[in-house]
């Protein structure tokens, strides 16, 4: 079993991998962190992405490879060393929500990591929340970190 944290592209994503890896050494467990890039926006992933402090060389390639990349330099700008020996990365590509449901099952993961923005119930009641989905469709146990600041 392992624990898997999924991140976004966002900077507080750093807190979904913190709390993943201190649950995983808790249950001595590995820890696998999991980037989805959505199918349907991937020009808008490439500008965010390039955005990000450490970023701007991300280019047009093998987009499964480019979603682990983020991962494994979120990691890598997370964790020490010592932290990282235990961790594994995948890239993926499509529905963030049935993509991290997926990885989840194929790993048989013991607990799901996420990040979630807080939005009001309003909010994703007229965009989605690929969170509120995940919490409401696993089949294991979900640790949600919120990954915006206001209060």
């Amino acid at each position: 079993m392992v624990v898997l944290a999924a991140i976004g592209e966002e900077e507080a994503s750093k807190r979904v991998i913190e709390a993943a890896e201190e649950l995983a050494t808790a249950y001595d467990e590995d820890l696998v962190v999991v980037h989805v890039i959505p199918d349907d926006a991937m020009d808008e992933h490439i500008r965010t992405m390039r955005e990000l402090p450490g970023y701007s060389d991300t280019g047009v390639s093998d987009e499964t490879e480019r979603a682990a990349d983020f991962a494994r330099r979120m990691v890598e700008t997370t964790l020490d060393q010592t932290q990282r020996e235990r961790v594994t990365v995948e890239g993926r590509v499509g529905s963030p929500e049935a993509q991290i449901r997926s990885t989840a099952e194929e790993l048989d993961a013991r607990y799901l990591v996420i990040g979630g923005r807080g939005r009001s119930p309003v909010g994703k009641a007229m965009f989605g929340s690929t969170t509120q989905s995940i919490l409401l469709k696993s089949d294991r146990p979900v640790l949600t970190i919120r990954t915006t600041d206001d209060r």
